[in-house]
């Protein structure tokens, strides 16, 4: 792939990457105020995850400064980030309409959004030496984001909803 065709498809990456985050922030924003009892956990991942896609648009920023986003930092299937955008879409549509039927419902279907092969695939960036500070801050939107299902875990725990470990891990689709 050339440079320039490279880039642009970095660049679509991305953008799917930043509406990833978006999409499940309000995702949890729906569910903040489905479930009253849990506005504040749901309402302070939704935030995180506005803060990981304001990083990502920062990123892209900065990778145009420093010449380019280093390409696999991101998944590298766009299709995959698309198809996870509908999917989230589509949760947030059906969930405005009608809530999940309970809390343990909304917890799972978080677990399965985090999980999922749309998110973002850092795994290749935690292997490189972080020698700049977009690299520092993608490894901050890392560390978050993969901490997300293992805190919705702990919060069914603390607050005894649902079986957490019953909940499939490493799902490849969210809905």
């Amino acid at each position: 792939m050339g440079g320039t065709e490279m880039d642009e498809k970095l660049s679509r990456i991305l953008e799917q990457s930043v509406q990833l985050e978006l999409n499940v922030a309000a995702l949890y924003l729906g569910f903040s105020e489905a479930f009253p009892e849990d506005r504040e956990f749901w309402s302070q991942l939704a935030k995180e995850e506005e803060n990981h896609a304001a990083l990502l648009r920062g990123g892209k920023l900065e990778s145009s400064n420093e010449g380019r986003f280093p390409e696999d930092i991101l998944t590298a299937n766009l299709d995959v980030l698309i198809k996870a955008n509908k999917e989230i879409e589509e949760l947030v549509k059906e969930h405005k309409q009608k809530p999940p039927s309970s809390r343990v419902s909304a917890l799972e279907i978080a677990i399965k959004a985090e999980e999922s092969t749309g998110e973002l695939d850092f795994s290749c960036f935690m292997r490189q030496e972080k020698n700049s500070p977009l690299l520092e801050l993608l490894g901050i939107v890392n560390r978050q984001d993969r901490g997300h299902s293992f805190r919705i875990r702990n919060y069914m725990v603390e607050k005894g909803i649902g079986i957490p470990d019953a909940v499939g891990r490493g799902q490849d689709v969210v809905g």
